[in-house]
C-alpha cells in the first residue's frame, strides 16, 4: 500500500501499526433513510438532496484552494450573516455545490458537519500566489479537517490531526489528508465517518482567497503572541506580543509549520478560530448592514458545499457560531501517539482514549458540556512534569495561564507515559475544563493532594514542548 498524500516516503505497513478506518473495526454509524452512501437530507434544511459521485459545478473556474480552518469562514457565517435572514440568503446564493456521497441525515436537530481546507492551489493567479505566499504547489490535500457538531445554539469542535494514519475509503492505507485525492470530498467523508463513527450531516470546503477576504471583511482578529514568529515560507514576520492580524498574516499564522508538530499546530489553529468568532460577533459587523451583506458575500463565495446544505442550516451554524467565541466551547483534537510507518513519521489513534471522545460526539454528551459555570478564571491548579523533560511543567503552565488559568505552582512528578488531571471532589467541572485545553489528558479523581493537578506524561511531551 502507498500514500499519496505527498508527505513523506511512501508508507508500506510495518512498525505494529494497523490504520483505522474504512475495514478497521469500523465504528457504529445510523443507517441512511435513503440506504447506501447518498447526497444527504436534512430534516430541516431547503434545497433537494442529489447523489452522485462527486462533481465540483463552480461559477467563474475552481477555487477550492486552502489549507485551514475550514470552521473559520463558517465561525463568519454564523456570527456575521446569521443575524440577517437577507444576509443568509445572499450568501446561499454564493455558495459552490457538489455532490458529496456518504452523508447521513439530520437526526435530533444534531448536525455534524465536516468542515475542510484544502491546499490545492488551483485557480490563484501567479500575483494571488506571490501576494498570499501559498507556492506553486501541485495536488490536493486536505490540510486541516474538523468535525463541528452543533444542537440549538451549542456547538463543539473535533479536529482530525493531517498526518493520523488510517485506512481510507478505498482500502489503501496512509494519512488522513490524502483521503481527499482519492475521491473528493466523498471519500473524506466516509473516510472520516469509518474511523470515528460519527455520521457525517454536512460538508464544507473553504479556499485561500476568501479566508483572507473574510478576515479582511471583519477588520482582522486580534491575537496575542508569547513568542515572535518569524517565518519565509508562510510570509509572515508577527513580533511578539498583542497585535491585530490582517488577512494575509492571518493566513501564515493558521498555516506555520515550523514553529510546533501537528497537534500543537490545531491547538493554534482552534485558537485562532476562537478569536475570529470574537471579531465576526463584534457589533461593528453584526449591526452594520453594509458589513454584514459584505462579509456574508464573502463567506458565500469563499465556500463549497455539498447540495443538500440549505439556509436554515445556514442559520443552525449562526446560532452555534456564537458559542466558538466563549471560554465554554469544547475544542478537542482525536487522541493519537506519534510513530513510525515504512520510516514516515504518522500518528496513529489511541482506541483507549479515543473512543470516548468519538463516542461523545455522536451520542450529543460533548453539548452538556457548553455553558458551564466553570471558566478558566475560576480554576486554580498545579502543573508538575512527570516527562523527564526539563523546562516542560513551565511551558505548560504559560500556555494555561494564557488562557485564563491560575497556575498556583510547577514542579515535577514521578515518570510517567500518561498526561493526567488529578482532581478532588467537587472539582470535576473545574478538571474537565482542564483536561480540553490538553488533548489526550485523562481523569482522575483522587483523595488527596491540590483541588486541581495536571500531571504531564510522556505522551504529550512534544506537542507542550514545541
Amino acid at each position: 500500500m502507498t500514500d499519496e498524500d505527498g508527505f513523506g516516503p511512501p508508507l508500506r505497513g510495518g512498525g505494529g501499526h494497523s490504520p483505522r478506518g474504512v475495514g478497521v473495526n469500523p465504528r457504529p454509524r445510523p443507517k441512511s433513510r435513503s440506504g447506501g452512501h447518498s447526497e444527504h437530507s436534512t430534516d430541516d434544511g431547503f434545497g433537494p438532496p442529489s447523489g452522485g459521485k462527486a462533481s465540483r459545478v463552480r461559477r467563474g473556474g475552481p477555487r477550492r484552494v486552502l489549507k485551514i480552518l475550514a470552521l473559520v469562514i463558517l465561525l463568519l457565517v454564523l456570527a456575521a450573516v446569521g443575524t440577517g435572514i437577507a444576509a443568509a440568503l445572499s450568501a446561499n446564493a454564493q455558495i459552490t455545490r457538489v455532490g458529496v456521497q456518504g452523508l447521513e441525515p439530520v437526526r435530533n436537530g444534531q448536525r455534524n458537519i465536516l468542515l475542510v481546507g484544502s491546499d490545492d492551489r488551483e485557480g490563484l493567479t501567479r500575483r494571488q500566489r506571490r501576494r498570499l505566499g501559498t507556492g506553486n504547489f501541485t495536488g490536493n490535500r486536505t490540510d486541516t479537517i474538523l468535525l463541528l457538531t452543533i444542537r440549538g445554539s451549542k456547538g463543539a469542535m473535533l479536529s482530525f490531526p493531517r498526518d493520523l494514519y488510517v485506512e481510507r475509503c478505498d482500502g489503501t492505507a496512509g494519512r488522513i489528508n490524502g483521503a481527499y485525492g482519492i475521491d473528493g470530498a466523498s471519500c473524506l467523508v466516509r473516510t472520516v465517518s469509518a474511523v470515528s463513527g460519527i455520521p457525517v450531516t454536512q460538508f464544507l470546503e473553504v479556499d485561500f482567497l476568501g479566508f483572507h477576504d473574510i478576515v479582511e471583511a471583519v477588520g482582522g482578529v486580534r491575537m496575542c503572541l508569547k513568542e515572535p514568529i518569524k517565518d519565509r515560507d508562510a510570509h509572515i514576520d508577527l513580533p511578539k506580543g498583542c497585535q491585530r492580524l490582517n488577512g494575509k498574516e492571518s493566513l501564515g499564522f493558521v498555516r506555520v509549520r515550523k514553529i510546533d508538530n501537528d497537534l500543537g499546530r490545531i491547538e493554534r489553529q482552534q485558537r485562532f478560530l476562537k478569536e475570529l468568532a470574537k471579531s465576526a460577533a463584534q457589533p461593528s459587523t453584526v449591526l452594520n448592514p453594509l458589513t454584514l451583506f459584505s462579509t456574508g458575500n464573502a463567506v458565500g463565495r469563499a465556500l463549497t458545499a455539498d447540495r443538500g446544505l440549505g439556509v436554515l442550516d445556514l442559520a443552525a451554524l449562526a446560532r452555534a457560531g456564537v458559542a466558538m467565541g466563549r471560554t465554554d466551547f469544547p475544542t478537542m483534537a482525536v487522541p493519537a501517539d506519534p510513530t513510525f510507518v515504512g520510516g514516515a513519521a504518522v500518528l496513529a489513534v489511541n482506541d483507549a482514549r479515543a473512543e470516548p471522545v468519538f463516542r461523545s460526539f455522536r451520542d450529543g454528551t460533548i453539548l452538556e458540556q457548553v455553558g458551564s459555570t466553570v471558566v478558566p478564571e475560576d480554576v486554580s491548579l498545579v502543573v508538575r512534569n512527570g516527562a523527564g523533560v526539563p523546562g516542560l511543567a513551565q511551558a505548560a503552565a504559560a500556555r494555561l495561564s494564557e488562557r485564563g488559568f491560575d497556575v498556583t505552582g510547577v514542579g515535577n512528578a514521578a515518570a510517567t507515559d500518561q498526561t493526567v488531571v488529578r482532581y478532588r471532589k467537587g472539582q470535576e467541572e473545574a478538571a474537565q475544563l482542564v483536561a480540553e485545553h490538553v488533548p489526550g489528558a485523562d481523569l482522575q479523581q483522587v483523595d488527596g493532594g491540590p483541588q486541581v493537578a495536571l500531571i504531564i506524561g510522556t505522551d504529550t511531551a512534544d506537542a507542550i514542548g514545541q
